[in-house]
Formats: C-alpha cells, structure tokens, sequence
C-alpha cells in the first residue's frame, strides 16, 4: 500500500521508481560495477528503494541503517554494526561459523554482539564475508544508508578504500541525502581522501513532478477505495513540493480524518520532525546557532547570495564576513537543508521552512 508508513520493502508498495529500481538491481547484479552511490533530499525515498533492490536481487547483504539524528558515535556505530551482522545471521544462518571464528564477537541464537569494539573487528568481519563469497561465487553486498555519517568514524573511509580495491567479493552501496558531505567521503573534489578516484554507479532520486504526484496520491486512495476531491488533491500538492514521504503522511492521515485536519497533521508533525533534523544540525553549532537560523529564515524564499547578506546585517544588527557567509551557505547546502537554483538558494525542504514561519525553530 503507498500509504503505508515506514520504509518500503517489496515493488507492490513503492511507487513509480522503476527505472531507478531497474538500475539499481542491474548494477547490484553487474559484476563489474564495486560501488553504487544513491543521492537524494530527505524523504524522497532512498531508503525504500535500497531495500526494494535488495529484496528483489537476493543476494546476501549487510545493511547498516545509520538514519538516526545527530553526529555518529562510535559506540552507536558499533551497536548498529551487530545489528546488521545480526539481521544477516538470521537470513544466512550458514555465516554463524565463520563468525565464530573472529575473535571480538559473541554469538548467542540470532544476536550478534560485539565484546570488542574496534574498527579491527569489523574489518576481520568484512574479510571473511569477502572469502565466502569467493567461495561462494557470489557477492555480498554492504549497504550503507546515510553513509555520509561514517565520517565520524576514524579510519572508515581507509576501509572504504581497502574494500573497494581488494574485496572482490564484496559490492558497496552508499545512500545519503547530506549529499555534499557524502561527495566529501567520496572525494569527489579531494585527491588526498581515501576514495578519490574510485569510479561508481550513481543513482540521482528526485521529488515527484506535480503531475506525478497527483497520480500518487490518486492511485494511493484508490487502493484504500477513498474518493478525493481533485481541489483537495491539488491543495496538498502545493504545499508538500512533490517530497513522497510527506505526500504518503497526508494520505496515511486523510484515510482516518477530513482533508483540513490531514493537511494540518501533517504540516504540523512534518514541521516538528524537520526542526528536530535541523536541531540536531545545530546542536554542534551552539556558537553561531542564530546566524544558521536567519540564514534560514532569509531562504523561505529563494535569494541571491547579497540577498543573505543583506538579511543578516539587518537581522543581526552586525555586518558579517564574506566567508563567514559562504561557509554558512555551504555547510547548509552540504547538509542538505538549502539547494542552489540557478544562482539562488532556497530551503530544500517545503515542511522545514514550515517549521520556521510556525516558530519551531528558534
């Protein structure tokens, strides 16, 4: 159902991405392509696509969920990487003997744990996955949803590397929608960072076109056998921007109350869920914590780079470097809450400058 919540897992609930599903299977499969890179804003279902592709592939695989808010620790990085050796076990029951056999993890039924929490231990884990697949002839896939989070972790994008270049049986999948800090771990601009170089598939999801998202949401109700007005159709789509996780939060809320009530549900708790992102964001910035916030404020609508500039110095009673600005600038581009077009930037996301004019972030 395209209105159910959560993470996709099979074609029946995911909607329209065939020809992105399609790629993605096809390079998981080509035993030629070492790296697929997914890119996308928030909430324009990444992640629902991995899974989709790697339900459908059948192939072993080791997907680590690093979604979660705020800067990665290593001790999170760890628990999340027993989950997914976890998650694997219980699909490839086979792996438990060459778990065992790595001194650092215990193994008790179908729970993975790991009584040392070095990045040794995982690189050893990642060998023998690579030997069985040999063995195997086939590979094992290691999906990293918002992988541009790793850099936290020191020495992970040295691993990266060393997969990439020598574990022939083991195929790298990155999804991130900080795509400016995930070009970052990929080098794109930087000879001296680890993965520099390294060629890879590349897989681009953007919002829905209106005329896309009007079929979205009218195939949605059809399958619950709701009957929308097109009026109301039409009013959700201008103000969610064609972004299909809020566009299936209306239609999970107008199943159960009227379409103004389902309108607000929405705004208000997509609102709160994208301040809670951009607090996160800020929670390391405390510093310059307000300068972010009217930078925000100023991109509501779509502004030159004077344009913030200007703002600031009224807002602020202060004049601002030139730097200073473009680092702001930038560090929201990387993180993905503002987007340049054509000369302007603008707020990425409709509900985070929701989030603002409703004084959720101040």
């Amino acid at each position: 159902m395209y209105f159910s919540l959560g993470v996709k897992e099979c074609r029946e609930d995911f909607y329209d991405m065939e020809r992105e599903l399609e790629m993605l299977v096809h390079e998981l499969e080509d035993p030629l392509t070492r790296m697929i890179v997914i890119k996308g804003i928030r909430r324009v279902g990444k992640s629902s696509l991995l899974k989709v592709a790697l339900s459908e592939t059948k192939m072993p695989y080791l997907l680590m969920d690093l979604r979660a808010g705020g800067p990665l620790t290593p001790e999170e990085f760890y628990s999340y990487f027993a989950d997914a050796l976890s998650e694997l076990l219980e699909r490839n029951k086979r792996i438990e003997r060459l778990l065992s056999r790595i001194k650092g993890i215990e193994i008790a039924g179908f729970k993975v744990e790991l009584t040392e929490k070095r990045l040794f231990v995982v690189r050893k884990v990642l060998d023998e996955l690579d030997k069985w697949a040999r063995d195997e002839k086939f590979r094992v896939i290691i999906a990293l949803d918002e992988a541009q989070r790793l850099r936290f972790i020191r020495g992970f994008d040295k691993l990266l590397a060393h997969i990439y270049d020598y574990h022939n049986g083991l195929k790298l999948v990155l999804a991130g929608s900080e795509v400016g800090l995930l070009d970052k771990l990929l080098g794109k601009k930087d000879s001296e960072t680890p993965l520099f170089g390294r060629a890879y598939a590349e897989i681009v999801i953007d919002r829905l076109s209106e005329e896309k998202a009007r079929d979205f949401l009218s195939k949605g109700f059809r399958q619950v056998g709701l009957k929308v007005p097109d009026d109301e159709i039409s009013d959700v789509i201008s103000k969610m921007d064609g972004i299909i996780g809020w566009l299936t939060y209306y239609g999970y809320y107008r199943m159960r109350m009227s379409h103004s009530q389902a309108i607000e549900r929405t705004l208000d708790g997509g609102a709160r869920l994208a301040a809670g992102e951009f607090e996160n964001f800020l929670s390391m910035r405390q510093i310059a914590r307000r300068r972010y916030i009217e930078v925000l404020k100023i991109l509501v609508r779509p502004s030159r780079w004077v344009d913030v500039k200007r703002g600031l110095r009224i807002a602020l009673g202060m004049s601002i470097s030139d730097k200073q600005i473009s680092n702001y600038l930038s560090e929201l581009v990387d993180y993905g809450f503002v987007t340049k077009v054509d000369g302007r930037y603008v707020v990425a996301d409709q509900l985070l400058a929701e989030a603002i004019l409703r004084g959720y972030i101040r």
